[in-house]
């Protein structure tokens, strides 16, 4: 059964293997989860997903004035369509409401075809593209989604 928790500074070493399966063309070094991991709980928030203790996705968002950014939503290929990345972002994006942001912006790798289809039927929409954003020149799509706090 799928378990969810606060990630931790413990988590890293794992944390930074996925990154390399998940994200080979740009992962995170260990030095920048823990960096993120810093600014817990004032403005960022960071969860694992983990079967039997054994972290299977991970994903974080970190407030930016009125708006949020969606940092490294990550699930292991063996555990994806399973509902964990929208897990992942149902809590991330209740904790960004809480904190009443306006919109949530995530950048997603031009071309990925398992990723986009789930942003965008939770909402998040295309505005603007950045060329050549990762090392092997692959472009950057930047997507929003608007929040309505009440």
């Amino acid at each position: 059964m799928i378990e969810y928790r606060e990630m931790s500074t413990f988590d890293v070493p794992a944390l930074v293997g996925i990154e390399k399966e998940v994200f080979p063309e740009s992962p995170w070094s260990a030095a920048q989860f823990r960096e993120e991991l810093a600014g817990v709980p004032k403005t960022r928030r960071y969860l694992v997903a983990h079967e039997q203790g054994v972290i299977v996705g991970y994903a974080g968002i970190a407030l930016a004035g009125d708006v949020a950014d969606i940092h490294n939503v990550a699930v292991i290929p063996s555990y994806r369509k399973r509902g964990i990345a929208s897990h992942l972002l149902d809590e991330l994006e209740r904790w960004a409401a809480s904190k009443e942001v306006s919109a949530l912006m995530l950048e997603i790798r031009e071309g990925n075809e398992e990723a986009f289809p789930l942003y965008e039927k939770r909402g998040y929409v295309v505005i603007a593209r950045r060329d050549n954003y990762y090392a092997t020149g692959v472009h950057a799509l930047i997507m929003r989604k608007e929040l309505a706090n009440e």
